[in-house]
């Protein structure tokens, strides 16, 4: 592996030319690696691989970086349902029209996507240059999303280990008391932003839910209704397409049926799409396990 794709791998793709600089790349290698399509040269001042996320390409062709949910999704964190591609970009930029005015973004299309311009970028976030860092992602997010998506993108990185509880407590110690107290109560441990969207919507309800609940012979159920005979679990056709995960799954809902537990299984698309739907079946599970 060539020298300067070492520290474009280890920068998630795309590095400043001083960066690869101060990691021992000469200038003439640079233009080698350019000239024969192994490196490309993406704006002034930044190098990136052919292989780089294409989100983060377009973010830094556009002058700025990831940021908000889309940052998140960079960092395998749950993005929600918002298709756009956020990018921030410094007050000065040229993606920033004369006439801003009080406005903080504007959304236009760029190469075919729909992006989001946010010219708030904060120059002392020492974050990779296509994308801003953690803390400041989640503070974009909670300030620019639904509190339910942030609130599952905030406890998607706490159980990734992207960032500390401590670092949570600082990020919400900023909101509006009601979002402050929201963010407090993440916690790690969730297997899913949908599944943390799922128990917000169920507590809303009025429920008490244990995450991961153990069950003998079944494993761990995503939610449970404590004071119910009720289990949740919300699945993903990736991680439950397969033949044998198919047949495990049966597996479990038959135990759980032997012991006198209903299982409701749902989709993204049943909770993204059909929410009354779910909330009712869930509604009449519980009055009928309990009659």
């Amino acid at each position: 592996m060539d020298n300067f794709e070492r520290i474009l791998r280890s920068a998630g793709g795309i590095a400043t030319t001083r960066g690869l600089f101060s990691g021992g790349v000469a200038p003439r290698h640079l233009a080698a690696a350019v000239a024969d399509g192994r490196l490309l040269r993406v704006r002034r001042g930044l190098y990136a691989l052919p292989d780089a996320s294409p989100a983060a390409l377009l973010a830094v062709r556009a002058g700025g970086r990831l940021a908000g949910l889309s940052a998140a999704a960079s960092y395998g964190l749950w993005d929600g349902w918002d298709d756009r591609l956020h990018v921030v970009v410094p007050r000065n930029s040229a993606m920033v029209p004369k006439t801003r005015r009080e406005q903080l973004r504007s959304v236009r299309t760029i190469e075919g996507r729909t992006v989001v311009v946010h010219w708030n970028d904060d120059p002392r976030d020492v974050a990779w240059a296509w994308r801003v860092s953690p803390e400041r992602c989640l503070r974009q997010v909670l300030r620019w999303a639904d509190l339910e998506t942030a609130t599952a993108t905030v406890e998607s990185a706490l159980t990734t280990g992207l960032v500390e509880q401590e670092t949570v407590y600082r990020i919400a110690s900023g909101l509006t008391p009601s979002a402050g107290r929201a963010i407090e109560r993440c916690r790690p441990g969730a297997q899913s932003g949908l599944e943390t969207i799922v128990r917000l919507r169920l507590e809303r309800l009025g429920y008490v839910v244990e995450r991961q609940a153990s069950l003998s012979r079944v494993g761990h159920v995503d939610l449970r209704l404590l004071g119910t005979r009720v289990a949740v679990e919300v699945d993903g056709f990736a991680f439950h397409g397969s033949r044998a995960q198919f047949g495990e799954d049966r597996r479990r809902d038959a135990e759980a049926a032997a012991q006198g537990i209903v299982t409701l299984r749902f989709t993204a698309e049943h909770v993204r799409d059909q929410w009354p739907w779910v909330e009712r079946m869930v509604l009449d599970a519980v009055a009928n396990v309990a009659s």
